[in-house]
């Protein structure tokens, strides 16, 4: 274990993190604005779903690695955008598993009223997830 700390700290975990997180926000992405597009909830929506909160699930966990491992408090607006990252993203995981649990649900129950009216709350998990992506983004900057 404390060699992957160590690995962490010389920014070696920090790339592949970034380019998982980013990933998941273009599977995501992908999923919840081709649902609105199509107007429709599918399994292929769901698919991407899935895909988003793995690599989004991945990507935090070597994140998390990476905080664990910093022997630096930050300061100021980025101390507090790395707060705000910490525990939205912690939410917008919850909200993510719970978005991708729904969708199958709906798709099983196969209600075409549901299935037109998904992309509702997809859009909302989305619009949430952008937080944590956004305040790490902001805070790694600051």
């Amino acid at each position: 274990m404390e060699a992957i700390l160590a690995i962490a700290d010389h920014g070696v975990v920090l790339v592949p993190a970034i380019v998982l997180i980013t990933a998941a926000l273009a599977f995501y992405s992908a999923g919840v604005w081709s649902e609105r597009r199509v107007g429709r909830l599918r399994w292929r929506h769901a698919a991407l779903f899935g895909a988003g909160l793995v690599l989004d699930a991945s990507g935090t966990a070597l994140m998390t690695l990476i905080a664990a491992e910093s022997s630096r408090d930050r300061a100021g607006a980025a101390g507090i955008l790395n707060g705000l990252m910490a525990w939205t993203g912690a939410a917008a995981l919850a909200l993510m598993a719970v978005h991708l649990a729904w969708a199958v649900v709906v798709l099983i129950r196969n209600r075409e009223s549901e299935r037109l009216a998904f992309h509702r709350f997809s859009l909302a998990v989305w619009a949430l997830w952008l937080i944590p992506y956004l305040a790490g983004a902001l805070g790694s900057a600051a």
